[in-house]
């Protein structure tokens, strides 16, 4: 009965004259949003938002100023200064639309004790757009009035004032928030935002959002059926059913919003299988009744493979193993779904083994393969495999090769078994000697590189003449060939796999035979007089001669003849080498030429110079190969005080016994000389000479 007079109530409430004061109450049906479906047997939580309190609750999200507003400016909703505080979404602008006064007016409303104006404001920074321009001046910033009937006169509740740098808490979004003065209560009085002066149309721009006029009273909640001053209630309908939430207050002013519940029923979702069944036999799987079409039908076969069958079945499924599935049905519409279970037994059918499991074999080497676990047997056919359908077969592959065997028991059970033989490679055998090639004794090191790796190497160096030198069961061995030759080289070796292989390298190595240098020289010392050497080739197996005189400053210090000469222009010792060729190898020899002069330095003890009988008048050293040549002399003659008394620096200029012009004393005097030699030595001799009268 009580239900009964709250929906009367609300429905006398609904058609009651309250245009006037109609936006100070608000309802809405938070959740669910819209209008729902449920299924039968379901509950839904309807839970909403409702207050008296807000004479005003614009955020301006849908692009409209919104009713209870009026406005000269031209609003724009596009945020033309960028997005406002998180979550504000779009915002009124006052941009370039209209030029000053600029104002956004509130319709009538009734204030009293504790009612308080909220919003968001923000003037435009200098952006340099044409709808972003700021308020800068003292003047042009925006006021916050009322106005009392007839509204002939407006009043300040505050007035922010801009500032020249356009900076600080204004030029930024920002929450504001002003109590209204005991001088705006009325029952019908009207807000608003107001700037009077500008700098023009593109001028000194502004914005504002989440507009709050808010009036507590003394409110009422209820719903449709029956349940009241709660937000929330939990429904479980049967059908369709509409719910209605109102909130009204002690003014008289109301508000409602609407949600419909759909309420649709749960499609069946029974099914049949076919338990129990073989691996690999299909099983029936279906709805058991009649097909709806509006309900979709959802097999899960874990697994199963379909082999025939859609939508609601008949399903022909099988499973490739033993075991039991279990098989789920769902069945929806719209939002309404039913799920079911069933369980298929999968038996097991017979299972084959083959021993080895995995085999790997050398290149034309077999393996026998055999088959257990059933009654007959029956190979697949391989060219590569031998068998007389039993389980035994002989697998002889030439390349990786899988075997398949098929057996059966006496129960008619299969089963089918497969063994990979693969094939081991032979050894790639590759071999690098270092040198391949030089003169006896050549000493070559063998390097191998063997792919797979070797486990033992068996070399044969084609020397049977080096004896048991000849083999080596090393890796990398080293052997010398002491005899001029060609050889060929064989190597066998056996992978880790036990597969043999082996090459041979035909005229791998090639030993030359080695000339012999010697040669004989006219003479091995001979005078710069006489200075051509005549060299006599002794050399064996040479094909070719390079001679080294040893006289670097000769632009004939080199030859190629076989039995050259050469002529020395200058004394001293000389190396002659000689390098002979066979095409391969090489040998030197070399020997020591001295080239002499004859050379002869005299010196007399006593002379007379008085007598001048044409005998020894003169104090003149006398010799061969000596003194020759500017600055190769020096002669100084001292008395027996040390006083010096004749000096020459000329070998043919000698003292002629004066001193001064003037015959010298019989005497004894010393005499220094210092000559050099045609060798370009400097010799020096000191003696006595006695001058006789």
């Amino acid at each position: 009965m009580k239900n009964n007079v709250l929906l009367l109530l609300l429905i006398t409430l609904l058609f009651l004259p309250f245009e006037k004061v109609s936006a100070q109450c608000f309802a809405e049906v938070t959740y669910p949003t819209a209008d729902t479906t449920i299924c039968v047997g379901q509950s839904v939580n309807l839970q909403a938002f409702a207050s008296c309190s807000y004479l005003m609750n614009n955020n301006f999200n849908n692009g409209q100023i919104g009713t209870g507003w009026s406005s000269n400016a031209n609003p724009m909703y596009n945020n033309p200064c960028g997005p406002g505080l998180p979550g504000s979404g779009v915002h009124c602008w006052i941009g370039s639309a209209t030029n000053f006064p600029r104002e956004l007016v509130t319709n009538p409303f009734l204030l009293f004790n504790g009612c308080n104006i909220s919003w968001e404001m923000r003037y435009a920074a200098d952006e340099n757009a044409i709808d972003c321009e700021d308020p800068d001046e003292a003047t042009e910033g925006v006021h916050l009035q009322y106005s009392l009937p007839p509204y002939t006169t407006w009043l300040d509740i505050n007035y922010w004032t801009p500032n020249y740098s356009y900076s600080g808490p204004l030029y930024v979004w920002n929450e504001y928030s002003q109590a209204v003065p005991v001088a705006a209560y009325g029952s019908a009085t009207k807000i608003r935002w107001y700037q009077n002066l500008t700098s023009g149309f593109e001028w000194d721009h502004w914005g504002v959002d989440e507009v709050q006029i808010v009036c507590p009273q003394s409110q009422n909640i209820f719903w449709s059926n029956g349940p009241t001053n709660t937000l929330s209630q939990t429904v479980t309908p049967t059908m369709t059913t509409e719910y209605i939430v109102a909130i009204f207050d002690s003014l008289g002013n109301i508000a409602t919003d609407t949600v419909v519940v759909n309420v649709i029923p749960i499609p069946s979702a029974d099914f049949a299988t076919e338990s129990p069944v073989c691996v690999n036999q299909p099983s029936t799987i279906g709805l058991a009744g009649t097909a709806d079409p509006n309900v979709t039908y959802t097999y899960n076969f874990n697994g199963g493979t379909v082999v025939s069958g859609s939508g609601a079945g008949p399903y022909e499924v099988s499973w490739p193993t033993p075991g039991t599935y279990n098989i789920t049905l769902t069945s929806t519409q719209g939002a309404c779904s039913d799920s079911e279970v069933r369980t298929v037994v999968v038996n097991s059918d017979i299972t084959v083994s083959i021993s080895p499991s995995s085999a790997s074999v050398c290149p034309d080497s077999s393996v026998t393969l055999t088959a257990s676990g059933g009654d007959t047997y029956a190979w697949a056919a391989d060219p590569t495999l031998v068998s007389d359908n039993t389980g035994i077969a002989i697998a002889t592959p030439t390349a990786q090769t899988t075997y398949s065997v098929t057996a059966s028991n006496t129960m008619g059970c299969t089963g089918t078994s497969t063994v990979v033989v693969n094939l081991y490679p032979t050894p790639n055998i590759s071999v690098s000697p270092v040198p391949s090639a030089g003169c006896i004794p050549v000493v070559v090191d063998f390097n191998s590189d063997i792919s797979p790796a070797a486990i033992s190497y068996s070399w044969n160096f084609g020397d049977p003449t080096s004896g048991a030198a000849n083999l080596s069961t090393m890796d990398s061995p080293i052997h010398v060939f002491s005899n001029p030759g060609e050889y060929d080289v064989t190597l066998a070796v056996v992978s880790i796999h036990g597969c043999p292989a082996s090459a041979v390298y035909p005229s791998m190595v090639k030993a030359y035979d080695v000339p012999i240098a010697a040669f004989a020289a006219d003479s091995n010392m001979i005078n710069l007089d006489n200075a051509t050497v005549g060299f006599t080739d002794m050399s064996v197996g040479a094909l070719s001669w390079f001679w080294d005189f040893g006289d670097f400053g000769s632009p004939t210090n080199y030859s190629f003849e076989t039995s050259p000469s050469h002529t020395y222009t200058s004394t001293g010792d000389y190396i002659v080498w000689m390098v002979v060729d066979n095409g391969f190898c090489s040998d030197s020899a070399y020997t020591y030429i001295s080239v002499i002069q004859d050379i002869a330095f005299y010196i007399p003890n006593a002379f007379s110079p008085y007598n001048e009988d044409g005998i020894n008048d003169v104090f003149m050293p006398a010799g061969i190969g000596a003194g020759m040549g500017d600055n190769t002399y020096r002669m100084l003659i001292f008395d027996r005080w040390g006083q010096l008394v004749f000096e020459s620096e000329d070998v043919a200029t000698g003292w002629d016994g004066k001193i001064n012009g003037e015959f010298a004393n019989q005497n004894v005097y010393t005499y220094f000389i210092e000559v050099r030699y045609a060798d370009n030595l400097w010799r020096k001799f000191w003696g006595k000479i006695t001058l006789v009268h």
